[in-house]
């Protein structure tokens, strides 16, 4: 081969090679920016998907934020009613309009003599308690009112969360 067919050759050859590769980069840059817009697109229906997700779940919060408020004031007023009706009724004990009294064993064997009596309307011998005594059972029930109250709110509340959030609990 002499130069003169050398030159020409290697000339087309080399603008071919230059041909290819600029075809070659402008078909990656194609790809690539293909690429990058389904990415974009991905990205921005994540984020449209996330903002719907998170107004959901606020808008849930707030629903049950205000149910439990609600539950919250329930509570109260039962609380309070409770209370007017255990102070109401102490009242009544210490002033003696309300008397208590327990049943007792009798000690000693009566005689039945009355026809009404023997037939199962028996009179049971009781023991009046003294109003303080009367006062703390009293105390004692209401506390125990009292605390079964705010367990059946708990659980109230409990199961609000629960069905507000569609939670399985099993």
């Amino acid at each position: 081969m002499t130069a003169s067919t050398w030159r020409p050759l290697a000339v087309v050859l080399l603008c071919g090679a230059i041909a290819g590769w600029t075809a070659q980069g402008w078909r990656k840059d194609a790809v690539i920016a293909s690429l990058q817009r389904a990415a974009a697109t991905s990205k921005t229906t994540a984020a449209i998907a996330l903002a719907q997700a998170t107004a959901r779940v606020l808008t849930l919060e707030r629903a049950a934020g205000a149910a439990l408020a609600q539950r919250a004031d329930h509570l109260t007023q039962e609380q309070t009613h409770a209370k007017t009706e255990r102070d109401r009724f102490n009242d009544g004990v210490r002033s003696g309009a309300v008397r208590l009294s327990i049943p007792v064993a009798s000690g000693q064997c009566a005689a039945v003599t009355d026809s009404t009596a023997a037939a199962g309307h028996r009179i049971e011998a009781r023991a009046e308690l003294d109003p303080a005594t009367a006062a703390a059972l009293d105390a004692i029930a209401g506390d125990g009112d009292d605390a079964t109250r705010q367990l059946n709110a708990c659980i109230d509340a409990y199961n609000l969360i629960r069905d507000t959030y569609h939670v399985q609990t099993e």
